[in-house]
């Protein structure tokens, strides 16, 4: 706040001045004072006015620089009068009092809104481990009673689907809180990507894909957490075998590089690629671009929680992609 709108929005103060220097030099013309003392009061009066507007203009200048200053400093805003120093007026501490009354206000709606959102979490969770059950029973039914019409009616296929998309929902709900669920130690990168490719072998094998591990070494090490790190290769595997070439055989390498100290696993496939102006937006939630609006039942999440991840971990993930030669994602540990 400048002193020039302070003034402004107290001209009233100015008018009772210039009101009061009016009816003193009035005063004064009636006893025939002389020029000099008019003149002084008129100095007086108007200087005293001004000084204690500045000196009011100053102490309320602090004490919103003061809010600001601590509001900036915190990630919770309303937390803001918990830092403020004892008011020093009437008018600071009503001001306080609002702040803090708004403050009690939030943290009961934050808190609020933490029981649900953890309750919610804990729902999916349960559903997601209750849900596997008739999943595995529908897997066990087809083992048991595997034939020719149950293979060509593609219900195989549509049972990993839904499995595929509750685990994914599973760890969507799990990502606000992957502190609490993961282990953090050091891991073969060729046992985990073989585990995320053994997951999705009927895909694989069905589509007579290539796959090229020869670019990680058997001493090749990270630290991650395995589930985690599985879960988000098995949604990069997903991409790809989702937007493989038609006429092509779907061909999928991985490899290690290392960037300035850095160890990353690189992810590369031969699939149709995306448009270079929506590689920036790949990892946004629900972004699913124009190959998952072309017949792909896109969601946009996969990629989405990969990053959210990634992050949560300590990772780096980056995509490299052109239309029409493939994919590359990269993640850095």
């Amino acid at each position: 706040m400048k002193f020039g709108r302070y003034i402004l929005d107290h001209k009233v103060w100015l008018g009772i001045g210039a009101f009061l220097i009016l009816t003193i030099n009035i005063f004064l013309m009636i006893l025939k004072s002389s020029g000099y003392l008019m003149l002084y009061v008129t100095a007086a009066v108007g200087l005293g006015v001004i000084l204690g507007m500045y000196l009011d203009y100053a102490r309320i200048r602090r004490f919103l620089m003061e809010i600001r200053q601590n509001a900036d400093e915190i990630d919770e805003k309303y937390l803001v009068a918990d830092l403020l120093a004892k008011p020093e007026i009437s008018e600071e501490e009503i001001i306080c009092d609002i702040l803090k009354t708004m403050e009690l206000s939030m943290a009961g709606r934050v808190s609020d809104y933490r029981r649900r959102s953890e309750e919610y979490k804990e729902y999916v969770e349960t559903w997601v481990h209750e849900v596997k059950i008739p999943i595995s029973t529908a897997r066990m039914i087809i083992e048991n009673h595997r034939s020719d019409s149950v293979e060509e009616s593609g219900i195989v296929d549509e049972v990993e689907r839904i499995s595929t998309y509750v685990e994914q929902a599973l760890f969507y709900a799990r990502s606000e809180a992957v502190e609490k669920d993961y282990y953090v130690k050091s891991l073969n990168l060729s046992e985990v990507v073989g585990s995320a490719l053994t997951a999705r072998k009927k895909s694989l094998i069905s589509m007579k894909a290539s796959i090229d591990m020869t670019g990680l070494e058997d001493a090749t090490e990270v630290l991650s957490d395995g589930k985690w790190l599985t879960f988000i290769l098995g949604q990069i595997i997903d991409n790809s075998i989702k937007y493989a070439k038609a006429d092509e055989k779907l061909s999928l390498t991985f490899f290690v590089r290392e960037d300035e100290g850095r160890r990353s696993l690189v992810i590369k496939d031969n699939g149709i690629g995306m448009k270079e102006e929506e590689i920036d937006r790949a990892f946004e939630k629900g972004f699913t671009g124009t190959n998952g609006r072309i017949g792909k039942a896109s969601t946009g999440i996969g990629l989405y929680l990969c990053k959210k991840l990634c992050l949560r971990l300590g990772h780096d993930i980056n995509l490299e992609s052109k239309l029409g030669e493939g994919t590359s994602v990269i993640i850095t540990f």
